[in-house]
């Protein structure tokens, strides 16, 4: 279980309450992780997050995210990047 099924085209930010990420207003149980993605060093585009493994109240498991170095309000918080199947 490494990597999700299915990917958004674009993360979804995630409504956070004492720090922990929400989905569909329910906190999600963290089960796994960090595990650090950095990418676009190459380029400029640099992207440095830690990525969990969650599940949500209805057992949905999803795959989720924060910035590692936030440099600005867009990056800052949890996001959603897919579900697993």
């Amino acid at each position: 279980m490494r990597r999700p099924v299915w990917l958004l085209a674009a993360p979804q930010p995630l409504a956070e309450r004492g720090e922990r990420p929400l989905w569909q207003g329910r906190a999600l149980r963290v089960l796994a992780g960090p595990e650090r993605i950095e990418s676009g060093w190459w380029d400029g585009a640099l992207a440095a997050r830690d990525y969990f493994v969650a599940q949500a109240e209805d057992g949905a498991l999803v795959w989720i995210y924060r910035a590692r170095l936030p440099d600005d309000e867009a990056v800052e918080g949890w996001f959603l990047q897919g579900w697993f199947g």
